[in-house]
């Protein structure tokens, strides 16, 4: 499986991303492309920040989708693919709000023909192929076959390992600022996801009941579900926890809600820290309808709850490795187990 990474911001926070501080980068939930939240960049002075970015292993190649919403503003913002700390190449914008691509130590290689609008949401494929002389930047609006952009020549050597979202400082009196949502990121390779990512909305469908086993402890008397589903996370106000290897709950979700969709991925995702510092990891499981549980691997934890723990994607039912549909995603259970 080839996707890197996928991100629709549900969980309300910004864990396992690098970002201003001072608070001018965070996820709000005023403005959203699907789901009930979004990353939020803001920046208003020179020494106000607004930015967030995310690595990943090192490719020479990769597909980049990612919705765009900005706000009344006199600076757009810019996507950023760099190497390190090192600015590799970058999506902006130029006059009436159309997209230019620049490469590093090249200049502006591509300029678009749509103008953009304030105040909408925009969905951005990006396609970079480093190469000194047959490298390549492509990008889509809204999933059209024209491409908005479409280069091909020197875009840089080596590899890239990080994305960034930034919002620039025009002046005195300037405000910039726009929201993300529904980040995909492809590399080339496995023969899946290993393109234009295309269509995505990503929801979260959180613990309504408890199912079995229930062998973790609760933080209070209460049914174990309602001790863990709130967002964002309350960190140690409720919680479940666990001492022994191998303890686990399970619980049932929210029913999704959706309609006439195609089901891409499904996986299971949570905050949870260690106690003490010592040796501490926990597995976050996974259970379709008459199927077994899948395991999305033991995850090294810390002692506060600033990681983002994933589970395992699932691209299709494990139960008859079809495509899954709304019942099979309404019916899935998980949980964490202790390891």
């Amino acid at each position: 499986m080839t996707r890197l990474w996928t991100d629709g911001f549900e969980f309300q926070d910004l864990y396992g991303y690098c970002y201003g501080s001072g608070g001018w980068a965070t996820t709000s939930t005023t403005q959203k492309r699907s789901g009930n939240a979004s990353a939020y960049i803001l920046n208003s002075g020179p020494t106000a920040q607004g930015w967030f970015n995310f690595t990943f292993d090192a490719v020479d190649e990769f597909y980049l989708r990612a919705g765009v919403y900005v706000i009344a503003s006199n600076l757009w913002p810019q996507i950023i693919w760099r190497t390190g700390d090192t600015e590799v190449g970058y999506i902006h914008f130029t006059d009436c709000n159309r997209l230019i691509a620049y490469v590093t130590g090249v200049g502006q290689v591509g300029t678009g023909t749509t103008s953009l609008f304030e105040n909408v949401w925009y969905l951005l494929e990006i396609h970079v192929k480093l190469h000194g002389t047959t490298g390549v930047i492509e990008v889509k609006i809204d999933g059209k076959s024209t491409l908005e952009i479409d280069f091909t020549g020197n875009t840089g050597s080596g590899t890239v390992n990080t994305i960034e979202f930034f919002v620039g400082y025009g002046g005195l009196g300037e405000i910039n600022s726009a929201y993300i949502d529904d980040i995909a990121l492809n590399d080339t390779a496995g023969g899946v996801d290993d393109s234009w990512p295309g269509e995505g909305k990503i929801i979260v469908m959180m613990p309504n009941d408890d199912s079995t086993p229930l062998e973790l402890t609760p933080s209070a008397a209460s049914d174990h579900h309602l001790l863990v589903d709130e967002v964002p996370s309350d960190n140690d106000t409720t919680y479940v926890e666990g001492s022994v290897v191998d303890e686990e709950d399970m619980y049932k979700l929210t029913p999704s809600g959706l309609v006439d969709v195609d089901i891409n991925r499904v996986w299971t995702e949570s905050r949870t820290r260690k106690t003490t510092a010592i040796d501490g990891k926990v597995a976050l499981i996974t259970k379709a309808a008459g199927g077994a549980e899948v395991s999305g691997g033991d995850k090294e934890l810390l002692t506060t709850y600033s990681l983002k723990i994933l589970g395992a994607e699932e691209l299709e039912n494990p139960v008859d490795s079809n495509p899954w549909e709304v019942a099979d995603v309404d019916l899935i259970e998980i949980g964490p187990r202790t390891r």
